[in-house]
Protein backbone atom coordinates (compact mmCIF):
# COMPACT_ATOMS: atom_id res chain seq x y z
CA UNK A 1 0.00 0.00 0.00
CA UNK A 2 3.03 2.30 0.22
CA UNK A 3 2.46 3.29 -3.43
CA UNK A 4 -0.27 5.69 -2.31
CA UNK A 5 2.31 7.87 -0.56
CA UNK A 6 5.16 9.62 -2.37
CA UNK A 7 8.69 9.01 -1.02
CA UNK A 8 9.59 11.46 1.76
CA UNK A 9 5.93 12.48 1.85
CA UNK A 10 5.37 15.91 3.39
CA UNK A 11 1.75 16.65 4.41
CA UNK A 12 2.43 20.36 3.83
CA UNK A 13 2.49 19.70 0.08
CA UNK A 14 -1.09 18.44 0.22
CA UNK A 15 -2.21 21.23 2.53
CA UNK A 16 -0.82 23.91 0.21
CA UNK A 17 -2.52 22.43 -2.83
CA UNK A 18 -5.92 22.01 -1.13
CA UNK A 19 -5.79 25.60 0.13
CA UNK A 20 -6.35 26.78 -3.46
CA UNK A 21 -9.69 24.94 -3.66
CA UNK A 22 -11.13 24.67 -0.14
CA UNK A 23 -13.39 27.44 1.10
CA UNK A 24 -12.46 27.02 4.77
CA UNK A 25 -8.75 27.92 5.22
CA UNK A 26 -8.65 25.96 8.48
CA UNK A 27 -9.58 22.67 6.78
CA UNK A 28 -6.62 22.14 4.48
CA UNK A 29 -6.21 18.45 5.32
CA UNK A 30 -9.49 17.29 3.73
CA UNK A 31 -11.13 17.98 0.37
CA UNK A 32 -14.06 20.38 0.27
CA UNK A 33 -16.02 18.34 -2.27
CA UNK A 34 -18.74 20.96 -2.66
CA UNK A 35 -16.19 23.69 -3.43
CA UNK A 36 -14.42 21.41 -5.91
CA UNK A 37 -17.54 20.38 -7.82
CA UNK A 38 -19.46 23.64 -7.67
CA UNK A 39 -16.77 26.32 -7.73
CA UNK A 40 -18.07 29.79 -8.49
CA UNK A 41 -16.89 31.96 -11.35
CA UNK A 42 -15.18 34.19 -8.80
CA UNK A 43 -13.36 31.27 -7.14
CA UNK A 44 -12.06 29.98 -10.46
CA UNK A 45 -10.97 33.50 -11.48
CA UNK A 46 -9.05 33.90 -8.21
CA UNK A 47 -7.23 30.60 -8.84
CA UNK A 48 -6.41 31.65 -12.38
CA UNK A 49 -4.31 34.51 -11.03
CA UNK A 50 -2.11 31.91 -9.28
CA UNK A 51 -2.00 29.32 -12.05
CA UNK A 52 1.76 28.82 -11.95
CA UNK A 53 1.71 28.32 -8.18
CA UNK A 54 -1.24 25.90 -8.35
CA UNK A 55 0.36 23.79 -11.10
CA UNK A 56 3.79 23.73 -9.41
CA UNK A 57 2.36 22.64 -6.07
CA UNK A 58 0.22 20.00 -7.75
CA UNK A 59 3.17 18.40 -9.54
CA UNK A 60 5.39 18.58 -6.47
CA UNK A 61 2.68 16.54 -4.75
CA UNK A 62 1.77 13.96 -7.39
CA UNK A 63 4.75 13.47 -9.71
CA UNK A 64 6.30 10.60 -7.71
CA UNK A 65 2.90 8.88 -7.77
CA UNK A 66 2.62 9.42 -11.53
CA UNK A 67 6.00 7.81 -12.08
CA UNK A 68 5.15 4.86 -9.84
CA UNK A 69 1.81 4.30 -11.53
CA UNK A 70 2.43 5.19 -15.17
CA UNK A 71 6.18 5.35 -15.72
CA UNK A 72 8.21 8.19 -17.23
CA UNK A 73 5.51 9.49 -19.60
CA UNK A 74 2.83 11.63 -17.94
CA UNK A 75 0.28 11.69 -20.75
CA UNK A 76 -2.68 9.81 -22.19
CA UNK A 77 -2.55 7.92 -25.46
CA UNK A 78 -4.81 6.21 -27.99
CA UNK A 79 -4.73 2.43 -27.45
CA UNK A 80 -3.48 0.67 -30.56
CA UNK A 81 -4.35 -2.93 -31.58
CA UNK A 82 -2.09 -5.54 -29.99
CA UNK A 83 -0.26 -2.99 -27.84
CA UNK A 84 -0.20 -2.33 -24.10
CA UNK A 85 -0.62 1.17 -22.70
CA UNK A 86 3.17 1.66 -22.53
CA UNK A 87 3.65 0.30 -26.06
CA UNK A 88 0.82 2.51 -27.31
CA UNK A 89 2.51 5.52 -25.72
CA UNK A 90 5.74 4.78 -27.57
CA UNK A 91 3.94 4.25 -30.88
CA UNK A 92 1.96 7.43 -30.36
CA UNK A 93 5.06 9.48 -29.52
CA UNK A 94 6.65 8.29 -32.77
CA UNK A 95 3.50 9.34 -34.66
CA UNK A 96 3.38 12.64 -32.79
CA UNK A 97 6.97 13.39 -33.84
CA UNK A 98 5.93 12.85 -37.46
CA UNK A 99 2.86 15.07 -37.05
CA UNK A 100 5.06 17.73 -35.40
CA UNK A 101 7.34 17.66 -38.48
CA UNK A 102 10.48 17.01 -36.44
CA UNK A 103 13.65 16.19 -38.38
CA UNK A 104 17.19 15.02 -37.54
CA UNK A 105 19.42 17.79 -36.21
CA UNK A 106 16.56 20.18 -35.48
CA UNK A 107 16.75 22.36 -32.38
CA UNK A 108 13.40 21.64 -30.71
CA UNK A 109 11.60 23.17 -27.71
CA UNK A 110 9.49 20.91 -25.45
CA UNK A 111 7.17 23.09 -23.37
CA UNK A 112 6.18 21.56 -20.04
CA UNK A 113 8.47 18.55 -20.48
CA UNK A 114 7.68 16.74 -17.20
CA UNK A 115 10.50 14.31 -16.46
CA UNK A 116 11.32 14.07 -20.15
CA UNK A 117 9.78 10.74 -21.14
CA UNK A 118 8.41 11.87 -24.54
CA UNK A 119 11.55 13.93 -25.25
CA UNK A 120 13.78 10.88 -24.80
CA UNK A 121 11.53 8.72 -26.99
CA UNK A 122 11.35 11.38 -29.71
CA UNK A 123 15.06 12.18 -29.83
CA UNK A 124 15.91 8.47 -30.09
CA UNK A 125 13.41 8.09 -32.91
CA UNK A 126 14.16 11.29 -34.83
CA UNK A 127 17.68 12.40 -33.87
CA UNK A 128 16.75 15.98 -32.99
CA UNK A 129 18.13 18.02 -30.08
CA UNK A 130 15.46 18.83 -27.49
CA UNK A 131 15.42 21.49 -24.79
CA UNK A 132 12.63 20.83 -22.30
CA UNK A 133 11.37 23.41 -19.84
CA UNK A 134 9.29 22.75 -16.73
CA UNK A 135 8.17 24.85 -13.78
CA UNK A 136 8.97 21.98 -11.40
CA UNK A 137 12.47 21.67 -9.92
CA UNK A 138 11.73 18.02 -9.14
CA UNK A 139 10.87 17.36 -12.78
CA UNK A 140 14.11 18.93 -14.01
CA UNK A 141 16.25 17.07 -11.47
CA UNK A 142 14.59 13.67 -11.89
CA UNK A 143 14.36 14.03 -15.67
CA UNK A 144 18.04 14.91 -15.95
CA UNK A 145 18.92 11.81 -13.93
CA UNK A 146 16.81 9.60 -16.21
CA UNK A 147 18.29 11.25 -19.31
CA UNK A 148 21.82 10.51 -18.12
CA UNK A 149 20.85 6.92 -17.37
CA UNK A 150 19.55 6.65 -20.95
CA UNK A 151 22.83 8.02 -22.32
CA UNK A 152 21.08 10.99 -23.96
CA UNK A 153 22.83 13.90 -22.25
CA UNK A 154 23.67 16.40 -24.94
CA UNK A 155 20.60 15.39 -26.94
CA UNK A 156 17.97 16.17 -24.28
CA UNK A 157 18.39 19.05 -21.83
CA UNK A 158 15.77 19.72 -19.15
CA UNK A 159 15.67 23.02 -17.30
CA UNK A 160 13.47 24.57 -14.65
CA UNK A 161 11.85 27.76 -15.87
CA UNK A 162 8.75 29.36 -17.27
CA UNK A 163 7.58 29.41 -20.88
CA UNK A 164 9.83 32.42 -21.50
CA UNK A 165 13.08 31.44 -23.22
CA UNK A 166 15.34 33.52 -25.41
CA UNK A 167 16.47 31.39 -28.33
CA UNK A 168 15.33 30.66 -31.84
CA UNK A 169 14.07 27.11 -32.28
CA UNK A 170 13.46 25.10 -35.44
CA UNK A 171 10.28 23.59 -33.96
CA UNK A 172 8.29 23.42 -30.74
CA UNK A 173 5.85 20.96 -29.25
CA UNK A 174 3.98 20.38 -26.03
CA UNK A 175 2.23 17.37 -24.50
CA UNK A 176 -0.55 18.07 -21.96
CA UNK A 177 1.06 21.23 -20.60
CA UNK A 178 -0.34 24.40 -22.15
CA UNK A 179 -3.76 23.82 -20.59
CA UNK A 180 -2.30 25.00 -17.28
CA UNK A 181 -2.13 28.61 -18.47
CA UNK A 182 -5.49 30.42 -18.14
CA UNK A 183 -5.03 32.39 -21.38
CA UNK A 184 -4.08 30.07 -24.27
CA UNK A 185 -3.48 32.93 -26.73
CA UNK A 186 -0.91 34.55 -24.45
CA UNK A 187 1.09 31.31 -24.21
CA UNK A 188 0.88 30.69 -27.95
CA UNK A 189 2.21 34.21 -28.62
CA UNK A 190 5.21 33.56 -26.36
CA UNK A 191 5.94 30.31 -28.20
CA UNK A 192 5.69 32.04 -31.56
CA UNK A 193 8.23 34.63 -30.40
CA UNK A 194 10.97 32.02 -29.86
CA UNK A 195 10.44 30.13 -33.12
CA UNK A 196 12.20 30.77 -36.41
CA UNK A 197 9.97 31.94 -39.30
CA UNK A 198 8.26 28.94 -40.87
CA UNK A 199 8.88 26.73 -37.82
CA UNK A 200 6.16 24.20 -36.87
CA UNK A 201 4.45 24.20 -33.48
CA UNK A 202 2.36 21.18 -32.46
CA UNK A 203 0.59 20.54 -29.19
CA UNK A 204 -1.46 17.73 -27.64
CA UNK A 205 -3.60 18.96 -24.77
CA UNK A 206 -6.49 18.61 -22.36
CA UNK A 207 -9.64 20.33 -23.64
CA UNK A 208 -13.37 20.45 -23.21
CA UNK A 209 -14.84 19.35 -26.52
CA UNK A 210 -17.45 21.16 -28.54
CA UNK A 211 -20.07 18.93 -26.89
CA UNK A 212 -19.36 20.62 -23.54
CA UNK A 213 -22.15 22.94 -22.40
CA UNK A 214 -21.20 25.41 -19.67
CA UNK A 215 -24.88 25.85 -18.80
CA UNK A 216 -25.34 22.18 -17.89
CA UNK A 217 -24.57 21.68 -14.21
CA UNK A 218 -23.27 18.14 -14.70
CA UNK A 219 -20.90 19.26 -17.45
CA UNK A 220 -19.50 22.08 -15.33
CA UNK A 221 -19.10 19.78 -12.33
CA UNK A 222 -17.06 17.25 -14.32
CA UNK A 223 -14.94 20.08 -15.75
CA UNK A 224 -14.29 21.33 -12.22
CA UNK A 225 -13.39 17.82 -11.06
CA UNK A 226 -10.86 17.51 -13.87
CA UNK A 227 -9.36 20.88 -12.96
CA UNK A 228 -8.94 19.95 -9.29
CA UNK A 229 -7.66 16.45 -10.01
CA UNK A 230 -5.05 17.72 -12.47
CA UNK A 231 -3.89 21.06 -11.07
CA UNK A 232 -5.59 23.15 -13.77
CA UNK A 233 -7.19 26.51 -12.99
CA UNK A 234 -9.16 27.17 -16.20
CA UNK A 235 -9.70 24.30 -18.59
CA UNK A 236 -9.61 25.48 -22.20
CA UNK A 237 -12.20 24.42 -24.72
CA UNK A 238 -11.36 23.37 -28.28
CA UNK A 239 -12.85 26.64 -29.64
CA UNK A 240 -10.74 28.61 -27.09
CA UNK A 241 -7.60 26.88 -28.32
CA UNK A 242 -8.46 27.39 -31.98
CA UNK A 243 -9.14 31.09 -31.48
CA UNK A 244 -5.94 31.40 -29.45
CA UNK A 245 -3.80 29.83 -32.17
CA UNK A 246 -5.23 32.16 -34.80
CA UNK A 247 -5.11 35.33 -32.68
CA UNK A 248 -1.46 34.58 -31.85
CA UNK A 249 -0.74 34.77 -35.56
CA UNK A 250 -0.01 31.11 -36.29
CA UNK A 251 -1.07 29.37 -39.46
CA UNK A 252 -3.41 26.54 -38.44
CA UNK A 253 -2.46 23.55 -40.56
CA UNK A 254 -4.46 20.72 -38.99
CA UNK A 255 -6.30 19.61 -35.87
CA UNK A 256 -7.66 16.31 -34.58
CA UNK A 257 -8.97 14.71 -31.41
CA UNK A 258 -6.56 11.78 -31.12
CA UNK A 259 -9.03 9.98 -28.86
CA UNK A 260 -10.73 8.99 -32.10
CA UNK A 261 -7.70 6.85 -32.97
CA UNK A 262 -8.11 4.69 -29.86
CA UNK A 263 -9.59 1.75 -31.77
CA UNK A 264 -8.42 -1.22 -29.66
CA UNK A 265 -9.98 0.07 -26.42
CA UNK A 266 -11.31 3.33 -24.99
CA UNK A 267 -8.34 5.54 -24.09
CA UNK A 268 -9.87 6.02 -20.63
CA UNK A 269 -10.12 2.35 -19.61
CA UNK A 270 -6.94 2.72 -17.52
CA UNK A 271 -7.94 5.75 -15.41
CA UNK A 272 -11.45 4.28 -15.14
CA UNK A 273 -10.00 1.12 -13.57
CA UNK A 274 -12.06 -0.88 -16.08
CA UNK A 275 -10.84 -4.44 -15.57
CA UNK A 276 -13.18 -5.76 -18.27
CA UNK A 277 -11.04 -3.99 -20.89
CA UNK A 278 -7.77 -4.89 -19.14
CA UNK A 279 -8.42 -8.57 -19.95
CA UNK A 280 -8.59 -7.80 -23.66
CA UNK A 281 -5.52 -5.57 -24.04
CA UNK A 282 -1.98 -6.91 -24.39
CA UNK A 283 0.27 -7.01 -21.33
CA UNK A 284 -0.03 -8.28 -17.76
CA UNK A 285 1.61 -5.05 -16.54
CA UNK A 286 -1.42 -3.17 -17.78
CA UNK A 287 -3.79 -5.64 -16.18
CA UNK A 288 -2.30 -5.27 -12.70
CA UNK A 289 -1.98 -1.49 -13.12
CA UNK A 290 -5.66 -1.21 -14.01
CA UNK A 291 -6.70 -3.57 -11.21
CA UNK A 292 -5.00 -1.22 -8.73
CA UNK A 293 -7.23 1.58 -10.04
CA UNK A 294 -10.44 -0.46 -10.00
CA UNK A 295 -13.28 0.47 -7.63
CA UNK A 296 -12.94 -2.85 -5.75
CA UNK A 297 -9.20 -2.43 -5.12
CA UNK A 298 -9.65 1.19 -4.04
CA UNK A 299 -12.42 0.15 -1.63
CA UNK A 300 -10.10 -2.44 -0.05
CA UNK A 301 -7.20 0.03 0.10
CA UNK A 302 -9.42 2.69 1.65
CA UNK A 303 -10.63 0.26 4.33
CA UNK A 304 -7.10 -0.84 5.21
CA UNK A 305 -5.86 2.73 5.45
CA UNK A 306 -8.72 3.67 7.74
CA UNK A 307 -7.51 1.00 10.17
CA UNK A 308 -3.85 2.07 9.78
CA UNK A 309 -4.77 5.69 10.43
CA UNK A 310 -6.89 4.73 13.44
CA UNK A 311 -3.89 3.02 15.07
CA UNK A 312 -1.39 5.70 14.03
CA UNK A 313 0.47 3.68 11.40
CA UNK A 314 -0.36 6.08 8.53
CA UNK A 315 -0.90 9.85 8.41
CA UNK A 316 -4.54 10.97 8.18
CA UNK A 317 -3.77 12.79 4.92
CA UNK A 318 -3.30 9.42 3.18
CA UNK A 319 -7.01 9.07 2.41
CA UNK A 320 -7.18 12.68 1.26
CA UNK A 321 -4.32 12.06 -1.15
CA UNK A 322 -6.08 8.94 -2.44
CA UNK A 323 -9.25 11.01 -2.97
CA UNK A 324 -7.22 13.62 -4.87
CA UNK A 325 -5.90 10.92 -7.19
CA UNK A 326 -9.45 9.59 -7.59
CA UNK A 327 -10.41 13.01 -8.96
CA UNK A 328 -7.32 12.93 -11.21
CA UNK A 329 -8.24 9.62 -12.83
CA UNK A 330 -11.98 9.17 -12.59
CA UNK A 331 -12.87 12.70 -13.67
CA UNK A 332 -11.11 12.37 -17.03
CA UNK A 333 -12.65 8.93 -17.56
CA UNK A 334 -16.15 10.25 -16.85
CA UNK A 335 -15.59 13.27 -19.09
CA UNK A 336 -14.28 10.99 -21.83
CA UNK A 337 -17.29 8.68 -21.61
CA UNK A 338 -19.63 11.66 -21.80
CA UNK A 339 -17.79 13.00 -24.84
CA UNK A 340 -17.31 16.43 -23.26
CA UNK A 341 -13.59 16.07 -22.59
CA UNK A 342 -10.47 14.83 -24.33
CA UNK A 343 -6.90 14.73 -22.99
CA UNK A 344 -5.38 14.57 -26.47
CA UNK A 345 -6.65 17.24 -28.80
CA UNK A 346 -3.84 18.05 -31.21
CA UNK A 347 -3.20 21.22 -33.21
CA UNK A 348 -0.47 21.52 -35.82
CA UNK A 349 0.51 25.11 -36.54
CA UNK A 350 3.28 27.06 -38.23
CA UNK A 351 4.86 30.44 -37.66
CA UNK A 352 4.42 32.39 -40.90
CA UNK A 353 7.52 33.11 -42.94
CA UNK A 354 6.46 36.74 -42.75
CA UNK A 355 4.37 37.87 -39.78
CA UNK A 356 1.05 39.48 -40.57
CA UNK A 357 -0.06 42.20 -38.21
CA UNK A 358 -3.25 41.40 -36.32
CA UNK A 359 -5.26 38.23 -36.41
CA UNK A 360 -7.89 39.03 -39.00
CA UNK A 361 -6.02 37.58 -41.97
CA UNK A 362 -5.16 34.38 -40.10
CA UNK A 363 -8.76 33.92 -39.00
CA UNK A 364 -10.01 34.37 -42.55
CA UNK A 365 -7.65 31.58 -43.65
CA UNK A 366 -8.93 29.10 -41.05
CA UNK A 367 -11.20 27.25 -43.44
CA UNK A 368 -8.47 27.00 -46.06
CA UNK A 369 -5.68 25.85 -43.73
CA UNK A 370 -7.37 23.41 -41.38
CA UNK A 371 -7.35 19.71 -42.10
CA UNK A 372 -7.05 16.37 -40.37
CA UNK A 373 -3.64 15.50 -38.97
CA UNK A 374 -3.36 12.35 -41.01
CA UNK A 375 -3.35 14.57 -44.08
CA UNK A 376 -0.85 17.07 -42.66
Amino acid sequence: MSSHLPPNYNPALLHRYLSHFNRDPFKSNVIDHDAVGYATVEERAARAKKYNEVASEYYDLVSPLYEQGWGQRFHYTPIFPGKSIAESMTAYEHEFARIARLKPGMKVLDLGCGIGGPARTITKEVGCNITGITNSAWHAERGTQLTEEAGLEGKVTLIEGNFVVYESFDAAYSVESLCYAPDPAEVYREIKRVLKPGAPFTFHDFAMTEQFDENKTEHSKIRNWIEFGNGIVKMPSVPDMRRGVLSAGFELLAEEDMAGRSKAAPWYYGPAGDVSWAWRVSGWDDFFRVVKMSPFFLFIANSIYQVLILFGFAPPETLTLMDTMWYCCRSVAIGGRMGIFTPMYVFTCRKPLKDEKGSGVAEQKQGQKKGELKKA
